[in-house]
């Protein structure tokens, strides 16, 4: 697979690159904070969208628009109470077309994504995060998955969870054949850790332009020096990924998640930079924390912003 992508060489440029890029339209679901209405606006001064359809209690929405520097004619607004009602209206508009993003708002996470279930084109949906921390691996963007909504990892699924991150990394960060590393504990197989063996079976599994090692503790997948100093591990595509991984696969969503949480905390001391995106729906979708810090939601949305119009028509 040739691609014609420029290198990602850091999560702040996903700004820049989808501000050059056709305006997107983002579709919000409970659009009724003024959180939300705050991202809109930077997300519209950064050229990342052109359009707004906001989802919730239209006379909220219409006075944070007012207290903000949005025009009006760049919302339009759907006055929708509840939030059942909301996950209907979603799906209806997404199902209509002209929706390149759904950002969650102020609504239910158990009943948005239950209703964004409807959307799902993938057999498994999953949460990649790119991030970049200067401790880690020399700074440069890296994928972690899935830290947010696969519970149930059974081997099947961690193959679809591998296909979708990347995708991720071909499409957005310009790798032809990322480089993936299923974490583990340890290196070797050991019999009372499930995730080891379940790592070796992963990495021999036949993948399409991917490379992947497993099972590789931490320091061996990100660490290059920690590489030279315990050796190249006895696993298949070592001498390829120990220390140079692109993507980071955890066992299960506990590791993903407490990882992704340490990497969030980094961001808020200005050590970090992290976005997410996903994927398995019609559209990319953003589930972002109110603890994400704006930085991190708006990469998030330029991240689906770039991932949408690069895969436009497929």
């Amino acid at each position: 697979m040739s691609n014609e992508y420029y290198k990602l060489k850091s999560v702040s440029e996903l700004v820049e690159i989808a501000g050059k890029m056709p305006g997107a339209t983002v579709l919000i679901p409970g659009g009724d904070r003024n959180e939300d209405i705050k991202l809109v606006e930077a997300a519209f001064d950064s050229g990342i969208i052109n359009k707004a359809v906001l989802l919730g209690n239209a006379e909220q929405i219409h006075q944070h628009i007012s207290e903000h520097t949005i025009k009006p004619s760049q919302c339009e607004v759907v006055d929708v109470k509840g939030d059942e009602e909301i996950g209907v209206k979603t799906v209806e508009l997404v199902n209509a077309g002209g929706v390149d993003i759904v950002l969650k708002g102020g609504i239910s996470t158990l009943i948005i994504n239950r209703a964004m279930l409807k959307l799902a084109v993938k057999p498994t949906v999953s949460l990649a995060s790119i991030f970049d921390a200067a401790p880690i691996s020399h700074g440069r963007p890296i994928v972690l998955t899935d830290a947010g909504v696969t519970t149930v990892c059974t081997f099947e699924r961690m193959v679809d969870i591998i296909n979708n991150s990347a995708d991720v990394a071909r499409i957005v960060m310009g790798l032809e054949k990322p480089k993936v590393a299923i974490l583990a504990a340890n290196e070797k197989q050991i019999s009372s850790l499930p995730s080891t063996a379940m790592g070796l079976k992963l990495a021999k599994h036949e993948f399409k332009d991917i490379l992947v090692c497993g099972p590789l503790s931490f320091d061996l997948a990100t660490d290059p020096e920690s590489v030279e100093i315990k050796g190249i591990p006895d696993s298949p595509n070592a001498a390829q990924v120990a220390g140079k991984a692109d993507i980071l696969v955890c066992p299960g969503i506990d590791s993903a998640n407490i990882l992704y949480k340490t990497l969030a905390s980094l961001v808020k001391y200005g050590d970090a930079s992290m976005a997410g995106i996903t994927l398995g729906f019609k559209v990319p979708y953003v589930i972002l924390s109110r603890a994400d810090s704006l930085e991190t939601r708006l990469d998030s949305v330029a991240l689906c912003s770039v991932y949408a119009q690069r895969t436009k028509g497929e």
